[in-house]
């Protein structure tokens, strides 16, 4: 009798409570367009990837397997230079404030790579199926010196 009343209270409160998804976004859905700074055309297949640069890792630490096996791979530019990084979402139990910051790198033959950082503060007003989406706008790669 007292598991059926706790089951009955239980459900009551639950009932009553408004839930929240599982998932926390950690960076927003990006779009974007790179073009060369010297010429202003467009750049296809341009590797752009969120977090630090990958497998030329150059810091004092090395990353750790697990990171390594979390890296989003990089997406690449379409002919008219376009790109579009998912939104990224994590698994958890708690409610978290979220992302606050989002850095990009881009990556060509024959031009400099390019790091820049987007926050929470450049977000506009838009969206994309009820979720918020960050215009990068252009992306102007400098040409690697000879």
């Amino acid at each position: 009798m007292n598991r059926l009343l706790v089951l009955c209270v239980a459900a009551l409160a639950l009932a009553g409570c408004q839930s929240h998804p599982l998932s926390l976004v950690t960076a927003p859905r990006m779009v974007g367009r790179v073009v060369a700074a010297d010429t202003g055309q467009p750049l296809a297949d341009v590797k752009v990837r969120s977090g630090e640069p990958g497998e030329d890792f150059e810091g004092a630490v090395p990353p750790k397997g697990g990171e390594r096996m979390m890296a989003k791979p990089a997406v690449r530019t379409d002919s008219e230079g376009r790109f579009v990084l998912d939104t990224e979402r994590v698994l958890t139990p708690f409610r978290g404030s979220g992302w606050f910051a989002v850095q990009l790198c881009f990556e060509h033959a024959g031009y400099d790579r390019f790091l820049t950082n987007y926050s929470y503060l450049n977000l506009g007003t838009n969206s994309w199926k009820g979720e918020s989406v960050l215009d990068a706008g252009k992306i102007f790669m400098q040409p690697a010196p000879k």
